[in-house]
């Protein structure tokens, strides 16, 4: 026989209910919190790979501006550059006397131990690097402004070129120099530019060690390879 007073048996009866209620909101609170984490992980892993994204976009723009500017160093400075800067730059050496073609039909003679950096998907096509300090640059871009000279000064702009002066001047060609300076240092710079359809190509040798009368002789000499 069950002796258990009645109020045992009500309060067991109400503890029951109340241990029913509390595990029904806890559930309700983990469901609630489980799908609220579950929003705030999706959300986080959303922002996180939008951040990602944007570090990865901000890396690649940085390369490539440091790749365009490489060449702009002296020769010792990218001869100190590691492997794996060179495949990120796409930076060769060239280990003896190289023609290196610059389309279908024209090719330069570079000296050995010269640097190459070849680009596909920029205006910047090609840069050299010669064993002498002297940068030669290729550039081929669109352009609906048809003056030359100011063409000229947007591909250069970060140099903020000066002394231009026009030494040939035809419809569509342009030879020209100029002049900058950079840590300190006056480079002299010569440019043969040429236009046919809006499409422009732009050839630069630069030199801060070579006078400018020595680059002028240089820059005939490659020049003078293009009419072969």
């Amino acid at each position: 026989m069950d002796n258990k007073p009645v109020w045992r048996t009500i309060l067991s009866v109400a503890f029951g209910l109340f241990a029913l209620v509390r595990l029904a909101m806890t559930c309700n609170k983990m469901s609630s919190n489980s799908s609220s984490s579950s929003n705030y992980q999706t959300q986080t892993y959303q922002n996180m790979t939008s951040a990602i994204e944007d570090s990865k976009n901000n890396y690649q723009n940085n390369i490539q501006d440091l790749s365009n500017d490489i060449f702009y160093e002296s020769y010792d400075s990218i001869s100190k550059l590691g492997d794996s800067e060179m495949a990120i730059y796409r930076i060769k050496k060239v280990k003896k006397d190289t023609l290196l073609p610059l389309d279908l039909t024209a090719k330069i003679n570079i000296d050995a131990n010269s640097y190459i950096q070849k680009n596909f998907d920029d205006s910047l096509k090609l840069a050299v690097k010669l064993p002498d300090n002297t940068s030669i640059f290729m550039h081929s871009y669109e352009s609906k402004n048809g003056d030359v000279l100011d063409n000229l000064k947007s591909l250069k702009k970060k140099k903020d070129i000066q002394n231009i002066s026009l030494k040939l001047d035809e419809p569509n060609s342009k030879f020209v120099s100029y002049n900058y300076k950079q840590n300190g240092k006056k480079y002299n710079g010569y440019a043969l530019i040429s236009k046919e359809d809006g499409q422009y190509t732009s050839i630069e040798f630069e030199n801060n060690k070579l006078s400018k009368d020595e680059l002028e002789m240089k820059t005939f000499v490659f020049l003078s390879q293009l009419t072969k």
